[in-house]
Formats: C-alpha cells, structure tokens, sequence
C-alpha cells in the first residue's frame, strides 16, 4: 500500500499533490495535467499516477476516460460528512476522555491560544493547522482502530477540512477550550455532546450558503 512507509518518493509525491489540491493550487473540476504536473514535481509520471489513484480512493480526486480532476464537493456532499463527523468524533471524545494525560492536554490548550492570536494578528491559516491537528489527536487518542480506520478510510476530517474552516475561530476558539476542559475532568459524556455541537453548527452554514472560508 502507498502509505505504509512515509519515507517513500511515492508518499512524497502524493503528500505534495494533496496539500496543492487543500490550498486550491488544483482547484475544484480542474483537469490534472500530468506531464505538467510531473514536471512542477520534479517526478516520473510511474510515482506521479500512484499518488493520483491514491488521492482518488480517498474522494479528493475523481477519474474519467480522459484522466483525473480535482473533486467538487457539493453542499449535499459536506452536510453528509459534518454529519458523520458529529457521530463519530463525539464518540472519539468520550473514548479520549481519561486518556490523554495533562502535558497532551496542556499542548492542545498552548497551541489553540497561540494559534488563536496568529488569527488575531490576520494568520488564519495558524488556526487551520491547530483546528487539523486536534481534531486528528482526538480521534488517535481514543485508541480504537475501527473507529480511527472508519474515519481515515473514509477520509471524513480531511474531506470536511478540505476548503478551510467554515466558522469564525471568534466562535471555535471557546468551544475548543470547552471540549479541551471536560476531557481534563475525564467527563467522557460531556465531551462528547460538545464536539458534537462544535462540528455540527457549521450544518446550517452549509445549507445557507452564509459561510465565510476561514484559512
């Protein structure tokens, strides 16, 4: 499998290509060009079309007798994912809850304050990175291999962070202090309603269209 040795050129190339398609240098429906794109990479076209069947499996891209494009996510499409995204990272929380332990709490805290004054000081894309990597701690702290190969196999966070952040870190910044805070108390339950009600406000966002990309 692609993944299994991150020390790979194939993992490089499809780490390379992925982060192009999240900060829209490939932009949604647009047509993947390989020799051009072989050529910005420096790669064969051999390591080149491994990371594009990658990218595809995990609904980033999608294929056509004519190659690949980069993959448009309708509104339907990301109600979907926030939906399943409520389910399974609340349980992922109330899993976490008692096991991540007071330095790892205390990083997560340190990092969304520093990150929320980068956004203060006109740096989103700090509180992007912190938004990705909590949401990605908590599903690896929970420690269950169905749940954490359901949402990576899946790619449902990814999926979801794909745009950027659809809600004002003025409003987040304090719901992540909360979810941060009942973990420390090892209160599983209230953990768990809260992310629940942290990922599931940007729902009506979505379905009105009223967004504002954050990144």
């Amino acid at each position: 499998m692609l993944l299994q040795s991150k020390s790979t050129l194939d993992y490089t190339v499809y780490s390379k290509i992925k982060e192009m398609i999240i900060a829209k240098q490939l932009k949604p429906g647009e047509a993947i060009v390989q020799n051009q794109l072989s050529q910005t990479l420096g790669v064969s076209r051999t390591p080149l079309r491994k990371a594009l069947g990658e990218l595809e499996k995990e609904g980033l891209l999608e294929s056509s007798p004519v190659g690949w494009f980069v993959k448009e996510f309708t509104m339907k499409d990301m109600v979907s994912v926030f939906e399943i995204r409520a389910v399974l990272e609340g349980l992922a929380c109330r899993l976490a809850a008692g096991k991540l332990e007071a330095p790892d709490l205390a990083y997560l805290r340190a990092m969304f304050q520093q990150a929320y004054k980068s956004f203060q000081n006109k740096m989103a894309d700090a509180y992007y990175k912190a938004d990705v990597k909590f949401h990605n701690t908590i599903v690896e702290a929970a420690g269950d291999p169905v749940l954490a190969r359901t949402l990576n196999g899946a790619r449902i966070i990814a999926t979801s962070q794909v745009q950027g952040l659809y809600r004002d870190p003025e409003e987040t910044f304090g719901e992540h202090m909360a979810i941060i805070d009942a973990l420390e108390a090892q209160n599983g339950d209230l953990a768990e309603t809260l992310m629940r009600s942290h990922i599931q406000q940007a729902i009506p966002l979505l379905q009105s269209g009223t967004y504002t990309i954050y990144k």
